[in-house]
């Protein structure tokens, strides 16, 4: 085969292999298809008769994969959040870390008689999980924007930023262990470390003053040409370029300089814009990194070295997840932030790999720790599906059986709660609304006006800071658990409003809401009209649908602008003159629905005053 081609060919085959065996893993043996993109790789070296796949290349393409990955993640993660797990993320994984690596040590020296240089090489690989792993687990499972998959972030961003000053560490480790003739240069070391930790302190310190400014900036002039070509390569250039940067300039990863990228730019109004652009490419990306896994797995190991393979994955199912679920309970978090915690932990990676490459380098370990290492973390990767699925089973027999998992389950994550300082006047005939997006400030603006009080419901971590500066109460949960509305106050509440366009969502709170309040008010937002007969018809539930309010609201205002009134109309018959009056009085119409809402909710039904139905007999 040509070399001009050779790319297309890596590329064609790697898709089509991590398609087949995405779908068969997904469709027949119910596990994500990242576990088949894994097998797509593994079969290419166990089968010579499949087309070659050029191994450097796709690692190559998976460092994008890995780039924009956690270019998407930071796009969704603002520096706030990442304060608010730092009692747990920053403890939690440096000890974590130091234990799990010392654990890994001593077996490696003890068990198998292992140098201390390879020994602690393995430890040290064993203790950092997967990023891109995690991420996209956390993805599946809708977790990322929730408070636990925010506590799984920051301490993997900790672990990211330790593994840099691992690295960093290691020449002179090196230097130590093998005994060289000249000795340790003290100062030479202190010096290099100095100015690694510098140049990364540099580096998070300009993303976060400088391109904070920048970068939103950036996005905005180029949306402001029209060009959704210009504006898809302009994140893709600060992506990719954010990365390249951090680690030619600062020495850092290229994982972590994405996910600043995207932290930064989660200050701009087009973000969302920019997620929606860049997902494709990073989806295609992210296949080819668990497809360059399988790849770097020489599989005679599980015929060579099987108990190996099976010790190394029974530390990281057992030691690491041990470690970090204690760590998480005597921080004071819930159990189910323990579980998920140790769940996303329970694997490793992309940094297991560099640590042992570079250990390969300095000539303290050897190919052999690598073979395992890689057999270890494909095996653990394709079993983290099924740790996350015993997760709830696992829950339910720890609290069941222990007191201290029974006082850790009924704990409240930050923001799970009302704030004390919530004034009891709010808690009184008020109104719950779940979620948020781009109607609810005008909702919010518009109960505030009324008088009303207002409670929101998220199900992310994402808006809280908006809402806390505007001193609107905030309740972070999932809106269909009853516990959720409880904390709300709904028993008292006048009326629960449901803005975002998810149907079954919105049925589910809607039955849970009137099983603990029966006479709370219910207005519900729906985006089709073949979705309105979901709904139970009631004298308390009003059912908004995006279609018919739009097309009338703007045909209303089209009409009345024209001054086209009932008598100029072709259309006769009832359903025209309705039509037509509806059109021609939009707002007056909008705004005497909008009262009578608003008294609705206040407990009352006002019938229309004489002066309105002589209008509205007039005007007909």
């Amino acid at each position: 085969m040509s070399e001009h081609i050779e790319l297309i060919s890596t590329l064609a085959t790697a898709f089509a292999l991590a398609l087949v065996f995405g779908y068969i893993v997904e469709r027949f043996l119910k596990t994500p298809a990242l576990v088949g993109y894994i097998l797509a790789g593994v079969a290419v070296s166990i089968f010579p008769m499949l087309p070659e796949i050029d191994v450097e290349m796709t690692r190559q393409f998976s460092d994008v994969g890995v780039m924009l990955l956690m270019f998407g993640v930071g796009l969704h993660f603002s520096v706030g959040d990442l304060l608010k797990v730092k009692g747990v993320a920053v403890p939690g994984a440096l000890i974590q870390m130091m234990l799990a690596g010392f654990f890994g040590t001593i077996f490696a020296m003890f068990v198998w008689d292992w140098t201390i240089g390879r020994a602690v090489i393995f430890g040290l690989s064993i203790s950092c999980a997967s990023t891109v792993v995690v991420t996209k687990a956390l993805e599946i499972r809708h977790l990322m924007t929730q408070m636990d998959g925010q506590v799984a972030m920051g301490w993997l961003i900790v672990q990211d930023l330790v593994t840099v000053f691992i690295m960093v560490c290691l020449p002179p480790f090196a230097q130590v262990v093998m005994g060289g003739k000249e000795g340790v240069d003290m100062t030479a070391i202190a010096a290099q470390l100095f100015f690694t930790l510098g140049s990364v302190v540099v580096f998070v310190a300009l993303m976060l003053i400088m391109g904070r400014k920048l970068f939103p900036l950036m996005l905005q002039k180029v949306a402001m040409t029209g060009s959704s070509e210009l504006f898809t390569l302009c994140v893709l250039a600060i992506a990719i370029g954010i990365a390249y940067v951090a680690t030619a300039l600062f020495h850092v990863s290229f994982a972590l300089g994405a996910f600043f990228a995207g932290m930064v730019m989660r200050e701009s109004k087009f973000a969302h814009r920019a997620a929606t652009n860049s997902l494709p490419l990073k989806d295609a990306f992210a296949v080819l990194f668990f497809v360059a896994v399988g790849l770097m797995l020489d599989w005679h190991i599980f015929i060579d070295r099987p108990l190996e393979v099976l010790s190394v994955v029974s530390i990281i199912l057992c030691v690491t997840t041990t470690v970090s679920f204690s760590l998480v309970v005597i921080l004071g978090w819930p159990l189910h932030t323990a579980f998920t915690l140790a769940a996303c932990l329970a694997q490793i990676g992309e940094f297991s790999y560099i640590m042992v490459a570079q250990g390969i380098s300095l000539k303290i370990a050897d190919e052999s720790v690598m073979s395992l290492i890689v057999a270890a973390s494909i095996v653990s990767i394709a079993l983290n599906p099924l740790v996350f699925a015993l997760i709830p089973r696992l829950m339910h027999g720890f609290v069941t059986r222990y007191r201290w998992a029974k006082r850790a389950a009924m704990r409240s994550a930050p923001m799970t709660n009302l704030p004390s300082a919530t004034p009891r006047s709010q808690l009184r005939g008020q109104v719950v609304i779940a979620g948020y997006n781009e109607v609810v400030p005008g909702i919010i603006e518009a109960l505030r006006a009324a008088n009303l009080s207002v409670i929101v419901v998220l199900s992310a971590q994402e808006s809280v800071d908006v809402l806390t500066k505007q001193n609107v109460p905030v309740l972070v949960g999932d809106i269909t658990d009853p516990m959720v509305l409880v904390q709300a106050h709904i028993a008292s509440a006048a009326a629960l409003i449901l803005p975002l366009r998810d149907t079954i969502a919105s049925r589910k709170a809607m039955a849970v809401a009137q099983q603990l309040n029966n006479s709370v008010k219910i207005v519900i937002r729906c985006p089709r009209v073949e979705e309105l007969d979901s709904f139970d018809k009631s004298e308390n539930v009003t059912v908004i649908c995006d279609q018919v309010a739009t097309s009338y609201a703007m045909a209303g205002y089209v009409l009345e602008t024209l001054k086209i009134y009932p008598e100029d109309m072709e259309k006769e018959g009832e359903e025209g003159e309705e039509l037509v009056q509806t059109g021609v009085h939009a707002r007056e119409i909008f705004e005497r629905e909008y009262q009578r809402i608003v008294e609705m909710i206040r407990g009352t039904h006002p019938e229309p005053s004489n002066d309105t139905a002589t209008a509205k007999k007039e005007n007909s």
